[in-house]
């Protein structure tokens, strides 16, 4: 067998070899990082949405029963058993400034 010595392709070549194979083992890393991380960011951005959604359910229903509220459901109540007959429905998409508290709500 005949010992040859590496030519500068050679090395050129393991060197970039060398370099490809340190890159991908960062980038495994990085992945294996990501896929233990990922859960906890999951539950945490989950925890938020629910935490968020419950904030905004309390102060729906600290609306829906606090005395104005209370006062205008009554108001409207009394008035369906006064005039049954002839209520128009109210339909949402006849006052463009409804969901926008700065808008009149008004036609």
């Amino acid at each position: 067998m005949e010992n040859k010595a590496p030519t500068t392709a050679d090395k050129e070549a393991a060197k970039q070899l060398a370099e490809e194979e340190q890159a991908l083992n960062l980038m495994m890393q990085r992945l294996k990082l990501l896929h233990i991380k990922a859960p906890d960011v999951m539950y945490a951005a989950f925890m938020k949405a629910v935490n968020d959604a419950q904030a905004k359910i309390t102060d729906f229903t600290n609306l829906m029963r606090d005395e104005t509220s209370s006062e205008a459901f009554a108001r409207a109540k009394k008035s369906r058993e006064e005039r049954p007959l002839g209520i128009t429905p109210w339909r949402h998409g006849d006052y463009p400034g409804w969901f926008d508290l700065d808008k009149p709500w008004t036609a």
